[in-house]
Parts: C-alpha cells; sequence; structure tokens
C-alpha cells in the first residue's frame, strides 16, 4: 500500500475509516498480498480487471486499517463480513477510490461516490417529493450527491427494508460544507441517525455508526 494514496485514516466513536486512491496494478497487488487459498480460488473467477483490482484494493486496505490480515466474505444478500466476526464492515468504491469502515461492536455503513453530474438526473428516484423541497429542489449537486450516498450507507446498515430509497429512508435539510452531518430517519421503524460527511472536488464520502 502507497502511504501517500491514503486520504483519510479516521478515528470516531470507536470506529476506524480509511479512504484510498488505488494507482496500482492487479499484479502489484498480488506481489504484495498473502492470499488464502479461498481468496485465491474466488479471486481466479473474477473476469473483470476493475473488479480484480477492488477485490485485491479492498482487502488490502482492511490490512492497513486494522493492522492484520482479514478474510472477508459476502453473505447472500452481498453483505461483507470478517469471517472472524472481530469487527462490523462497510465498504463502497467509485472510480479510483476505495472506503472501508470497521467497528468492533456498532453497525456500520459507508458510501463513496466520484463526483458527477449525473446526479441532477436521478435524484427523483430516491428523494421523496418532502425532501426534494427541502434539499434545493434539485439545484444544489452537492447536496444531491450527499443525500444519494447517506441513503447507500443507511441501506448497508439497514438491508432490505430501507431498499427504496424515496418510501423507507428520509433525509432532513442540511447545510452543505466540505465536512458536516446528516440527520436520518428510516420510516418503516422510526429508527433515527446520524451520518458524517466528507467532500472534496473529487468524491463525496458519507459513514454512519449506528
Amino acid at each position: 500500500m502507497i502511504d501517500e494514496n491514503i486520504i483519510y485514516n479516521i478515528s470516531e466513536k470507536g470506529a476506524k475509516l480509511l479512504v484510498y486512491e488505488l494507482t496500482e496494478t492487479v499484479d502489484i497487488l498480488l506481489d504484495n498480498m498473502n492470499l488464502s487459498d479461498d481468496e485465491k480460488e474466488h479471486f481466479e473467477k473474477i473476469a473483470s480487471e476493475k473488479r480484480r483490482l477492488e477485490y485485491l484494493g479492498i482487502r488490502m486496505c482492511f490490512q492497513k486499517l486494522l493492522g492484520r490480515k482479514v478474510e472477508i466474505k459476502n453473505e447472500d444478500e452481498g453483505k461483507p463480513y470478517l469471517i472472524d466476526n472481530s469487527f462490523e464492515i462497510s465498504i463502497s468504491h467509485s472510480k479510483k477510490w476505495l472506503a472501508v469502515i470497521a467497528h468492533p461492536m456498532q453497525k456500520v455503513g459507508i458510501d463513496i461516490e466520484g463526483r458527477t453530474d449525473k446526479i441532477n438526473k436521478i435524484y427523483k428516484r430516491f428523494l421523496s417529493d418532502t425532501e426534494q423541497k427541502e434539499l434545493s429542489n434539485g439545484e444544489n449537486q452537492s447536496q444531491l450527491e450527499l443525500a444519494w450516498s447517506a441513503k447507500e450507507a443507511l441501506y448497508k446498515i439497514i438491508g432490505n427494508s430501507a431498499v427504496d430509497f424515496s418510501n423507507h429512508l428520509r433525509i432532513f435539510p442540511f447545510e452543505t460544507k466540505t465536512e458536516g452531518r446528516i440527520s436520518a430517519e428510516h420510516l418503516e421503524t422510526g429508527t433515527k441517525y446520524k451520518l458524517s460527511y466528507i467532500q472534496t472536488d473529487k468524491f463525496s464520502l458519507v459513514y454512519c455508526i449506528s
């Protein structure tokens, strides 16, 4: 792992978070990793070069974050977990960015998205009519990107009862800054959440420690 490529390495409320700019090749990553037999078998089945990079990069990030090698598997619905159950984890990747978070007890969710104007075309799909009015009616692209990432992060914590973003999750009005907090609610249960965000000119990052 190239330390200069670590964009953020944060500890908060017992959680550890790392954001990494992935510039290595598959061959370089393989040369610097010790995959288990199960990991090698899974890796060989991945056809896409991009997916291979993400597979290796995520494991490299967790090794840096936790200071040791860990093995990651996925539940049937795709949620990642550590086979030794030592931490709750969440993973996100977008373009060349990787983001991972871990907590020894509490559920966590994270989402990173490369900045793009396509959010302006799809925000009505994931925001309710009320949210659209409260969040600038689609005028503030930065706010829309953060709202999307917030709902993605919450879905990774809550699961299928939050799959309908516009009807199952509620984002409350918030100011758009470089760093800040977002309040949200899972409407089915009434559970309230506080999320943290970081936004740069290259990506939006939102994470939640529940």
